[in-house]
């Protein structure tokens, strides 16, 4: 049944299948194993460097403190120092303790102290009591009386001290402090004679932790033989309980922090029972190498990438062609003709397949060119059919007589003037007049005598409408006559002034001007409302498209002022350049709008 299946599938799946298990099968199992192997020897290897590494700086600090406790060592055996301690002599005066303080000062305390930031303060106490102290470098308050008490009790516990030993970390006005003591001896006697108790800040040592970990490491704790925190960057950790599972055993170990795997590495100082702990984790501290083998499998999977790709796309090629041209067939099948002409890969264009697909383009052709021409005939039949109908309308409309129209409006007014309804009688004979106009007249060019009795009709019907408009039209009627401009000129704008001028703005109409003046050959008329007008950019744009004779910008072009648009084209249509309209001022106040109309006379006439 598989061989079956098999042998069922096209050459393009069986090519495929070869591929898949005989060449991406066993390189899959192959890479599975080796990023197996090399993920562990990662792991090993970050392990080994974050030993080391903390390693490095377990012998830094070790430096360290050991500089610290051979710059001190010296001064323990000096003669001063001893004849300080071996002297029960209390000064008699403040003068003579103060000239002994100041000894003490400088051949102790200078020397110590002389370039070190490191040190919070020292103390030097004596087996009878007697304390000297230098904390000069404390920035702030801080409470002698506090460090005397204390000295006091660590002459008391100096037994249980070894001769240098570092103690628990305390706190000073809310400073960390790290305390050294170190014990002095009577050179004849070795008994202890003596204290010497230096408080160390933590920045160094924190300077020394840091400055090698900081870039590998994410924690780093300074731990105290009793488990306690000593240093931690994290100043709410100092003095807190340590808490790991780990064996003295191991060196290094994995557990399972904040849901993620994390190394710890430990190291002991030579110096006390303390220890350095650091820990990382583990996808952190494998970075760099993870990164490089990543970067090996990329470069790796891409060659065998490519070569798949050559291999499996040379036996591919084979058979896209004819898979192409199935498709092909099927699009003409379902009536859908190629309008470009694909053609085989480049590698088989002068072989059969290209003999196959030059036939089948023939053939595709022919069949496009019988279905044009029948589909061009069924066009003309259906353009015939709808050009029959609108002539049978076109008579039909013929009948209709604008005489009946007219007639009926008379019929009409007789029946205003009989009941004494003069408004009705005077809008019903502008309504006559003005279809008269508009039906019966044919020229396309009249004069703006003619155009202003139409729009005298029209005004009379709108004054009807508005009791509060006021209309002025102030021309000079002995030129009129020879004026001309396209009909229906003045309609269209002054509709547009009570629709968006007045109308629009919740306005009532209450002025509407005409006003026109000879200027050399050409005569200007103005229309003049009171409403709303335009923003500037509009105006701008508008203003633009009249004297270029272009369309506005998109963004302008609205059904609002499509008609100053037809106006000004059929002005400059019939008339020609320069003639049209221009928007003079349009703002919240009102707008006033320019024709430029020519003015044919035969003889001149000189301006009033």
């Amino acid at each position: 049944m598989k061989n079956d299946l098999f042998h069922s599938r096209s050459i393009q799946s069986k090519l495929l299948w070869v591929i898949i298990i005989f060449v991406c099968t066993p390189l899959l199992v192959f890479g599975y194993i080796w990023y197996e192997r090399t993920t562990t020897a990662i792991q090993d290897n970050a392990v080994h460097a974050s030993q080391q590494l903390l390693n490095q700086t377990k012998e830094y600090l070790s430096f360290y403190l050991a500089d610290l406790k051979k710059a001190t060592t010296p001064l323990l055996s000096s003669t001063s120092i001893q004849n300080y301690l071996k002297s029960n002599h209390t000064p008699d005066t403040r003068y003579e303790q103060y000239i002994e303080t100041k000894r003490i000062q400088e051949e102790i305390f200078g020397q110590i102290l002389n370039g070190r930031s490191d040190i919070f303060g020292l103390s030097l106490i004596s087996k009878d009591g007697r304390q000297e102290h230098n904390y000069s470098q404390v920035k702030g308050f801080i409470d002698i009386n506090e460090i005397k008490k204390r000295n006091i009790d660590l002459w008391n516990n100096h037994e249980q001290f070894e001769s240098y030993e570092l103690l628990d970390l305390s706190f000073y006005e809310s400073t960390p402090i790290l305390t050294i003591v170190q014990k002095i001896y009577d050179k004849n006697t070795y008994e202890t004679i003596g204290l010497l108790v230096v408080d160390l800040h933590l920045n160094q040592i924190a300077s020394i932790l840091n400055e090698i970990t900081d870039h590998h490491f994410n924690e780093v704790w300074l731990v105290n033989e009793d488990n306690t925190i000593v240093y931690h960057p994290l100043r709410n950790q100092l003095g807190q309980p340590f808490q790991a599972d780990y064996t003295e055993e191991n060196i290094s170990f994995i557990t399972q922090l904040d849901k993620q795997k994390t190394l710890l590495v430990r190291e002991s100082l030579p110096h006390a029972n303390w220890m350095i702990m650091a820990s990382v984790p583990l996808e952190d501290a494998m970075t760099r190498l993870v990164t490089l083998r990543n970067f090996t499998i990329l470069v790796g999977l891409i060659l065998i990438g490519l070569a798949i790709l050559f291999v499996g796309g040379f036996s591919f090629t084979l058979t896209y062609s004819l898979q192409h041209l199935q498709k092909l067939m099927r699009e003409v099948a379902s009536g859908k003709f190629p309008t470009e002409k694909p053609r085989p890969l480049a590698l088989y264009q002068e072989d059969e397949i290209s003999d196959l697909y030059n036939s089948f383009y023939s053939m595709t052709e022919k069949l496009s060119e019988l279905i044009q021409q029948i589909r061009l005939s069924k066009l003309k039949e259906q353009e015939l059919q709808i050009k029959t109908k609108e002539a049978e309308l076109q008579a039909m409309q013929s009948q209709i007589n604008p005489h009946f129209l007219y007639n009926t409006l008379e019929i009409i007014n007789s029946y205003a003037i009989i009941e004494d309804q003069m408004d009705i009688s005077r809008m019903t004979t502008s309504l006559a007049d003005m279809f008269r106009y508009n039906v019966s007249n044919t020229k396309k060019v009249v004069s703006l005598e003619e155009e202003l009795q139409h729009i005298k009709a029209y005004f009379q019907i709108q004054l009807e409408r508005f009791e509060g408009l006021h209309v002025s039209i102030e021309v000079d009627e002995s030129l009129t006559s020879h004026v001309l401009t396209p009909r229906l000129t003045l309609q269209p704008i002054i509709e547009n002034a009570f629709s968006h001028g007045y109308e629009e703005h919740s306005l009532v109409p209450t002025f509407i001007g005409i006003y026109g003046k000879k200027v050399n050959h050409d005569y200007l008329l103005y229309l003049v409302d009171h409403g709303k007008g335009m923003v500037a950019e509009t105006t701008e744009a508008y203003n633009y498209a009249f004297i270029h004779n272009t369309e506005p910008p998109e963004d302008y072009r609205t059904t609002k002022r499509i008609g100053l648009l037809n106006v000004h084209k059929r002005i400059h249509s019939e008339l020609g350049f320069p003639y049209g309209l221009f928007i003079k001022k349009s703002n919240h106040s009102g707008t006033v709008i320019e024709i430029r109309l020519p003015l044919r006379m035969e003889n001149t006439i000189k301006e009033a």
